[in-house]
């Protein structure tokens, strides 16, 4: 019941995270499963891993959030019922009671090793930055409802876990996405509108959150055709061109 990821170190503070991007579930738990693979796939975050080539170090996760979900809460990590998971009955019969306990131990052991990797970062460069890379569905009607765009942001920032110390950083990168256009309009990024931070920004900010920052950056799946999967990989590159030259602004120089 491992968590299963990759992990891509290079040089510099900043970490690329996508713990949502995997679609991978344990032989074990696949006829457990009352949800399709593409009924899965609509509530995962696919492509992700991919907006991690950014020239930073990277963590991407390739097993499923709907084995385990390391942006929740414990109780709340395996979806045992459907109000855990947007109404879904994710499985035919549950996982036994020492699979469950499997999978909080690989929950548990995943997070160590972030906390190790964070700390390594920290003595080398005394900070680090987080880019904790998700996507979110805006046609949850089906496929042809238009998007509302009052309520739904083209890129949300959850920054409320951090420490204010950080609010210099989070602004410069906010500003700068603002200067950015796609499809010659100017982004549309809001802070904290449909999502505020999941838990793993937040075990990150308890133990760590003086030394560094976490932007959760949930993009609105205009990338992608959220209901069959298919990928457009023109918008996908421009996002994950607009991540890269963003690296370069995320130095706190401001911060004491």
């Amino acid at each position: 019941m491992d968590i299963a990821y990759t992990l891509k170190k290079k040089d510099g503070p900043v970490w690329a995270f996508a713990v949502h991007d995997g679609h991978e579930v344990h032989e074990d738990l696949q006829q457990l499963l009352q949800l399709s693979s593409s009924e899965r796939l609509r509530e995962e975050d696919p492509y992700t891993g991919m907006l991690t080539a950014i020239d930073t170090s990277q963590f991407i996760v390739s097993t499923s959030r709907f084995q385990v979900d390391l942006n929740r809460p414990l109780e709340n990590a395996i979806y045992l019922h459907p109000e855990q998971a947007w109404g879904l009955q994710v499985w035919k019969t549950h996982p036994e009671s020492e699979q469950i306990l499997k999978m909080q131990k690989a929950y548990h052991s995943i997070l160590s090793e972030i906390g190790l990797l964070i700390e390594e970062t920290i003595r080398q460069y005394e900070y680090f930055i987080i880019y904790d890379i998700h996507s979110y569905n805006s046609k949850r009607s089906g496929p042809d409802e238009i998007t509302d765009t009052l309520t739904n942001p083209q890129i949300n920032v959850g920054t409320i876990h951090n420490d204010p110390k950080w609010r210099p950083l989070i602004n410069t990168f906010i500003s700068y996405i603002e200067t950015q256009k796609i499809d010659g309009q100017q982004i549309d990024i809001r802070e904290n509108v449909k999502f505020s931070g999941g838990n793993l920004s937040k075990w990150i900010n308890e133990r760590y959150g003086a030394y560094g920052c976490v932007l959760s950056i949930e993009f609105r799946k205009d990338f992608m055709n959220e209901w069959t999967g298919e990928l457009y990989p023109e918008r996908l590159e421009e996002l994950r061109q607009l991540l890269e030259r963003s690296v370069a602004l995320m130095v706190p120089d401001q911060i004491s």
